[in-house]
């Protein structure tokens, strides 16, 4: 191998390599040295052939003067002493022009590509911190950017005036700040949100967008594949330690409030044990899980928990502090507030939240209860005095309170169309019922062995629940077709979590509501469908009548977004979620021995009330899937409303 040629100039270069790679304050030390370099040797050459009898000094200030500024040129006398000028004028256009000028532009470029990186820390306090960019996070913004009753109240707990709202996201890049102005919820409030580019797993990432600082701190997760080795829950268990053990807490003394979410509810003991400050837990797949279940339980429930958990007309759960209202019934306490639904309280003791809701009127509220209400703004939670009592109604038949009922076993025929990490705690959910026995029959690609080892590790299949498992494509309409889909009573298409992609994962599952409303088309059997997508911007795409819709990340961001503004949202919505105890239902007027006329909604409530329920609404059209139907939540007390045989009621009831 011939050896390559030495070069006396090669150490030189190295060392001039090595000057410029440290940054611009070293390339304008180098060219600064060159200009000195240019001027010394101008000027001496300038003594020597031009004018001996010019000073060392003045020599050289006049080859810097050449090479500096131009306009010099014209002003110099003699044939070698205007060669020297413009040699150094030249010299002067390519060394101090142009080596400066691209020197500067390359640091200005480079200092602002790092400043729209996001890696300077923040320098705010009492803000809300996001850490991670997820399917999640957009809902989450929009979610704080629409709760203006609550976020003022919160901001005002702080002594805030502005929401400050901080992302830590993977990468923060001026695209991601575009977008977000362009989107039509958000627009020109992305000027309020602060991008920051790093890793929640980083402990000095955390330190970037001062998390020790912040009123609450949200960890949105994402959809991880049952093959990942590193889950979504894995790396949210880690963020929680690197903010537990971070230098940082031993000058702050204390912890920040932490929203985070868990997809396995088996990690959260380990979750709290990783965090031991203020935390609250979000069980994803449990959630979902649950609101599934209970869609199949209550057919059109998911339009119900849609209202509750988004910023819809009238239809926001609040929680308020009364002390005034310290020793009253239930009874004097709904009278004071005839824009709201008095739901129940959150007792409050060492820190536990313990939801107590659909309370009877003999209730008494104690001095650390907060109450709950569905309301449309913060401030129907407001007393106020109630004009006149409701009047008596003649009712022909009614159930008396306390009366026991002989539970009926129902069958019920599932098919589940799909396969996610869900499935095991569905089924799992599907158990808890103790009034239902399910056969489920699971059609996916995946192989069985597979599920079946996924279902084993969540811990195995629960009484009342058979399970079988169908290895076909059900986007292909064949295999479908030999499930028979005719013959279950509920079917529910599940976004794959087999597909990083989620518009390709809800390809999928709209391509199979399709083929499926085709084979379904004449059938006298039509089952109660749903569906759950994981980009909510493919809802448009499936509204059509007996078909109902769960968008998880907007569920979940929802959920997110409302326990990190106020903490004991989160029992709330775990004893609504949750088999037992209180649960929302829909009830005939049959029931209450009520035929079809004319009510106000407060008259309602008095029915309700006489059985043990809580009225939140009306679910108008719900028996008639032919005719438009329209949920009615916490409607005018006193305004009359049209009631028919198609119409039920939406209550709170206590198991």
């Amino acid at each position: 191998m011939p050896k390559s040629r030495y070069r006396l100039t090669n150490p030189l270069r190295f060392v001039i390599e090595r000057q410029f790679v440290k940054g611009a304050q070293y390339q304008l030390m180098a060219v600064v040295a060159l200009i000195g370099l240019i001027s010394f040797s101008g000027g001496i050459l300038a003594k020597m052939v031009a004018q001996p009898e010019w000073e060392f000094g003045e020599s050289v200030w006049w080859a810097f003067l050449r090479l500096t500024d131009p306009g010099y040129l014209g002003d110099d006398e003699g044939t070698w002493l205007r060669i020297i000028s413009t040699f150094l004028t030249v010299s002067g256009y390519v060394v101090f022009l142009g080596a400066l000028v691209a020197i500067m532009t390359q640091w200005l470029t480079s200092k602002m590509r790092e400043l729209e990186q996001g890696l300077t820390p923040v320098a705010v306090k009492n803000h809300i911190v996001i850490l991670g960019w997820t399917n999640r996070t957009h809902s989450i913004v929009v979610e704080f950017f629409e709760s203006v009753g609550k976020m003022k109240h919160f901001l005002a707990r702080l002594g805030e005036k502005k929401l400050k709202l901080v992302i830590l996201a993977e990468n923060s890049s001026a695209q991601l700040t575009r977008n977000l102005k362009a989107d039509q919820q958000i627009g020109k409030r992305a000027d309020e949100i602060i991008l920051r580019t790093g890793d929640p797993l980083q402990m000095e990432h955390l330190l970037r967008v001062d998390c020790y600082n912040a009123s609450a701190i949200i960890i949105p997760s994402y959809n991880s594949k049952f093959q990942d080795f590193v889950s979504a829950d894995v790396e949210t268990i880690k963020t929680l330690l690197s903010l537990s053990s971070n230098p940082k807490i031993k000058e702050k003394n204390q912890l920040p409030y932490v929203v985070a979410e868990i997809q396995d509810e088996k990690k959260i003991n380990v979750a709290r044990r990783a965090y031991p400050g203020p935390l609250e837990i979000i069980a994803g797949d449990s959630i979902i899980s649950r609101l599934i279940a209970q869609n199949v339980r209550h057919v059109g429930l998911s339009e119900v928990y849609e209202a509750l958990l988004s910023k819809g007309l009238k239809s926001d759960l609040y929680t308020r502090n009364h002390p005034a209202l310290t020793g009253k019934r239930c009874d004097e306490i709904e009278r004071l507030f005839p824009r709201a639904i008095f739901m129940g309280v959150v007792r409050v003791s060492e820190g536990q939240f313990t939801p107590i809701l659909n309370v009877s009127n003999d209730f008494v509220v104690q001095s650390n209860d907060r109450l709950v209400f569905l309301a449309g703004s913060h401030e129907d939670t407001e007393p106020a005095g109630r004009s006149s009592k409701p009047k008596k109604l003649d009712l022909q038949t009614l159930h008396e309170p306390g009366e026991e009922h002989t539970p009926v076993v129902k069958m019920i025929r599932l098919l589940i169309l799909g396969w996610n990490n869900r499935i095991p705690a569905l089924i799992h959910e599907f158990g808890s019922y103790i009034d239902q026995e399910i056969e489920v029959t699971v059609v996916s690609v995946l192989p069985a062995s597979d599920r079946e080892k996924k279902i084993d590790l969540h811990g195995g299949y629960v009484n009342r629940v058979a399970c079988t498992q169908v290895e076909a494509d059900y986007i292909n309409e064949a295999e479908l077709r030999e499930v028979n889909p005719g013959a279950f009573d509920h079917i529910i298409l599940l976004s794959t979590d087999q597909l990083q992609d989620t518009e390709e994962a809800d390809a999928r599952t709209i391509v199979g509501k399709i083929l499926l409303d085709e084979i379904l088309d004449g059938e006298q059997n039509q089952p109660h469908i749903l569906v759950d997508l994981a980009n909510p911007g493919n809802s448009l795409l499936l509204k059509k009548p007996n078909t109902e819709l769960i968008i998880s990340p907007i569920i979940l961001s929802h959920l997110l977004a409302q326990v990190a503004l106020r903490r004991e949202l989160q029992s709330i919505y775990t004893e609504l979620f949750t088999v037992g105890g209180a649960e929302i239902e829909f009830k005939s007027i049959e029931h209450y021995g009520l035929g079809p006329g004319n009510y106000t909604f407060e008259e309602v409530e008095q029915v309700t009330a006489l059985v043990g329920e809580t009225a939140i609404g009306v679910f108008k059209n719900k028996k008639n899937g032919h005719l438009k139907n329209k949920l009615i939540l916490n409607p005018p007390k006193n305004e009359y409303l049209t009631i028919t045989e198609n119409d039920e009621f939406v209550v709170l009831m206590t198991y």
